[in-house]
């Protein structure tokens, strides 16, 4: 299984070096941008906007301390649309994609059970997703140094801790879809309704009164990183979104064993 484990991290080693790359550079250039945003200078502009668009921007409260502003620009708003990107690529890519290459079927007839196999892929996930999620806080950090700023190191731990747990399970979910399904267009197709619904639901429920109340069915409204920043964690997020984890790697383990591999 850990051999499994290793040549997957190897044959991704480009994709988790692109995506760390990137996503620092997102953590650095959003916390540089703080001293230009705090001052109030563009208090105006943005108060300016339509109600149904402010949901892009935050709250501006927000805005005047660096923990809010991290919380709000980078982790709240900007980061779940890359890393929604991230889970599908990856959770397709060691799925249906190997699984369309002829890969998947070669690795069942090696002697490994199914569910090594899944074992060893879903902590590929795992590692993956807390190397770019411990990009995002080097980035952030490297910024708040930039800047001369100082910042409690507990807000990226938290924010950092609950990234983490966020797009393990967010690709979590796409993995199993495609592990036990072996649909690549079903698979694609669900994670991304998934993301832009996820993000399109929470974005405009601040300020569209009905969609309030479908609120609780965005993947990202148990994500409030904002509050997280603060240190409000609720750990009724935890909870859910270690359950959805539990819960797709048990439909996981009951499908992908029982269901045959398509030759090329």
């Amino acid at each position: 299984m850990f051999n499994l484990l290793r040549k997957t991290l190897y044959e991704r080693r480009f994709f988790i070096l692109g995506w760390s790359l990137g996503l620092a550079f997102l953590g650095f250039a959003m916390t540089s941008f703080f001293p230009s945003f705090s001052g109030g200078e563009i208090d105006g502009l943005l108060e300016s906007l339509p109600p149904a668009l402010q949901g892009l921007v935050g709250n501006l409260q927000d805005w005047k301390q660096l923990p809010g502003y991290i919380g709000s620009q980078v982790f709240d708003i900007r980061l779940p649309i890359f890393a929604s990107i991230l889970s599908i690529l990856l959770a397709v890519g060691i799925t249906v994609a190997e699984e369309d290459k002829g890969q998947l079927r070669t690795l069942v007839a090696l002697p490994i059970s199914r569910r090594k196999i899944i074992m060893a892929k879903w902590l590929s996930i795992v590692i993956i997703c807390f190397i770019a999620s411990l990009a995002v806080v080097i980035g952030v950090e490297i910024g708040v140094i930039t800047i001369g700023e100082d910042l409690d190191q507990t807000v990226l731990v938290r924010l950092g801790l609950f990234t983490w747990l966020l797009i393990t399970a967010l690709a979590t979910l796409i993995f199993a879809i495609g592990i036990a399904s072996g649909k690549r267009g079903l698979t694609t197709g669900l994670g991304i309704i998934i993301a832009i619904g996820s993000f399109l639901l929470t974005t405009f429920a601040q300020s569209v009164s009905w969609l309030k109340d479908y609120e609780w069915l965005s993947f990202l409204h148990y994500f409030p990183a904002p509050e997280i920043a603060k240190g409000t964690v609720e750990w009724g997020n935890v909870i859910f979104y270690l359950t959805l984890i539990a819960v797709s790697l048990l439909v996981a383990f009951i499908f992908f064993p029982r269901r045959d591999i398509k030759a090329v």
